[in-house]
């Protein structure tokens, strides 16, 4: 899982909600980061690749809204495999000495039915970071998230309001983000982790955040089991700034928290 398990950018072996300007965020972060890293710890050269698939039994809540018509997303942990289509998460990466690159994918395709509304909604997150060791155990991340979002809302025969009406859509959009990768060991083969990252800054998303603690095991040399609970909100609106929407306009808003357990392998080589 991103993160989740013991790699160079979790931890070092032994031997081994206001919109924001993020422009001075930004700048901090690259003196920071592509500067010398005072008091970090030294790392090998090596090339290592990370592989980890995990699983997440998310919950979500919020609003979704289609060409001007919304709908209430609330979807408990308890009913997400109930109503899961497909679904699949998995992180894939490289490291260098103190730099790394990875790319963390999320996509769920859901399907959920309340008493007057049948609603559809299918959320995919590819986040790109790059990383840089500026701390013993701690690394500053930076670059950007890809999200696309499907919405389909069937307001059923016997709905009050807009009885029999299909609306769907898909928006794509990128976000910057930036944060940290902390990690701290407890004892020779349990690592505690706290990944978190923000992005948006009222750019493209009004805001998103991204946090995931875990907790680490080291099964062999190169395998660990990693389990820990992740929360992803996003606020992504357009058509909605000047005022309410407008009914089969060009309108969008996902509004949405998942949250959940998550497990996970993770592969080292």
């Amino acid at each position: 899982m991103r993160r989740t398990l013991c790699d160079r950018r979790f931890i070092r072996l032994p031997g081994d909600r206001r919109e924001a300007r993020w422009s001075g965020a930004v700048i901090l972060l690259g003196v920071l980061a592509f500067g010398s890293p005072a008091g970090a710890q030294a790392t090998d050269d090596g090339w290592h690749v990370t592989f980890a698939p995990y699983v997440m039994g998310a919950s979500m809540s919020g609003t979704a809204g289609v060409r001007g018509f919304e709908a209430k997303v609330d979807l408990p942990a308890s009913e997400i495999f109930s109503n899961l289509q497909m679904g699949f998460d998995g992180y894939i990466g490289v490291q260098k000495g103190d730099w790394g690159f990875g790319v963390d994918g999320i996509y769920m395709a859901l399907g959920a039915s309340t008493n007057y509304v049948n609603i559809d909604p299918g959320q995919a997150a590819f986040t790109f970071l790059a990383s840089r060791l500026v701390a013993p155990n701690l690394d500053l991340t930076l670059g950007a998230r890809w999200n696309l979002v499907r919405s389909r809302i069937e307001f059923k025969g016997n709905s009050p309001v807009f009885p029999g009406t299909v609306v769907e859509d898909t928006y794509q959009w990128v976000d910057a983000v930036i944060g940290i990768d902390w990690r701290l060991p407890i004892g020779r083969r349990w690592i505690f982790g706290l990944p978190a990252n923000v992005g948006g800054f009222g750019i493209s998303s009004k805001i998103t955040v991204d946090v995931f603690p875990n907790v680490q095991y080291q099964l062999t040399k190169r395998a660990w089991l990693g389990a820990g609970w992740r929360l992803l909100y996003v606020n992504y609106q357009t058509g909605h700034d000047d005022g309410p929407p407008v009914l089969n306009s060009d309108s969008f808003l996902y509004k949405v928290v998942s949250t959940g357990p998550v497990i996970g392998m993770l592969f080292r080589f």
